[in-house]
């Protein structure tokens, strides 16, 4: 059945408006002109092409392709040999002019004994402390080894760092002491060790004014028995051993009423608190007595720090 051209051009103006399907990605991808695909130049490149395509795979080349047309094709498609790349490396050629001699990367001591202490490394901890100006030296946040390694939970440095002498009541940016890391992990056994090496039994956080004691995590495993100790301690100092108390740091009177002392001064406390003051317990000190301020105070007197030398 044959139809006019005139037919012919209605149904394309008809149909030219018609919404298309989507070409596949396999297809052959021609720009439509304004009158549709150009469906004679599609399948004369199909014609054209298959037979080149087949005569550089597994098929023969029909006897009525034109020969001249894919000679042609497959001339353009040469490329010459492809010649493999040297492989690039990043290691230098000791006859680099670049290449240092006796160079080496030095590592912040101080970085490395932070991260030995959390890491629980306690052969580099032993080695690299004595590399540290001052062990007790915090980071910007104010977190000491002796913090890392007290959260962390590696019981064997943290003997280790207090033996050293580190300062066991050092605070970070918010009055956090390792004594407070230790209450805030349950464990007691960490705690007892701290207090018996000097801990500041009522030094308070400065956020939210709160002592070791008040820092056990009640939800934990481990509370009761931390909690216990560390209020009991509270509730011993300046009663136990006949009053006796040792002071952890230097304080100058600064009222008629006041004692000053030095470090590691042993005072007797005669009287806990008062009615005008409670943060302030009264103590004798040789010859003298005074009002003293208890969060300065230890059961135990601080460790001293060692003799710096190469172990």
């Amino acid at each position: 059945r044959y139809q006019s051209d005139a037919d012919l051009e209605v149904l394309r103006r008809r149909l030219s408006n018609a919404p298309r399907p989507l070409k596949k990605r396999s297809s052959i991808t021609e720009p439509e002109g304004p009158q549709g695909p150009n469906i004679q130049k599609l399948l004369y490149q199909s014609k054209m092409l298959l037979p080149c395509e087949r005569s550089s795979g597994r098929l023969k080349p029909s006897k009525y392709t034109l020969g001249r047309s894919c000679a042609a094709r497959e001339h353009v498609s040469v490329s010459p040999p492809s010649v493999p790349q040297a492989k690039r490396t990043n290691l230098k050629k000791p006859s680099s002019e670049r290449t240092g001699h006796g160079l080496r990367v030095k590592f912040n001591p101080l970085a490395l004994l932070l991260d030995a202490s959390l890491e629980g490394e306690f052969d580099l901890v032993q080695r690299i402390i004595y590399e540290v100006e001052n062990p007790s030296m915090p980071n910007d946040e104010g977190i000491t080894p002796l913090h890392n390694a007290v959260c962390a939970g590696h019981h064997h440095i943290v003997k280790f760092l207090l033996d050293f002498g580190v300062n066991v009541n050092a605070a970070d940016s918010d009055g956090w002491t390792p004594l407070h890391c230790a209450a805030s992990c349950n464990s007691v056994h960490l705690c007892k060790m701290l207090v018996e090496s000097g801990a500041a039994i009522f030094a308070t956080t400065i956020s939210d004014v709160e002592t070791a004691a008040d820092k056990c995590e009640e939800m934990e495993e481990g509370y009761t028995q931390c909690s216990q100790f560390l209020y009991g301690v509270q509730e011993k100092l300046g009663v136990m051993n006949k009053g006796l108390v040792y002071t952890l740091w230097d304080y100058t009177a600064q009222q008629a009423d006041e004692l000053s002392f030095s470090e590691g001064d042993a005072l007797t406390v005669l009287r806990r608190r008062d009615d005008t003051e409670t943060e302030w317990w009264w103590a004798r000190l040789n010859d003298h007595e005074g009002y003293i301020p208890r969060n300065l105070l230890g059961l135990y007197p601080r460790i001293k720090p060692r003799q710096r030398s190469l172990a």
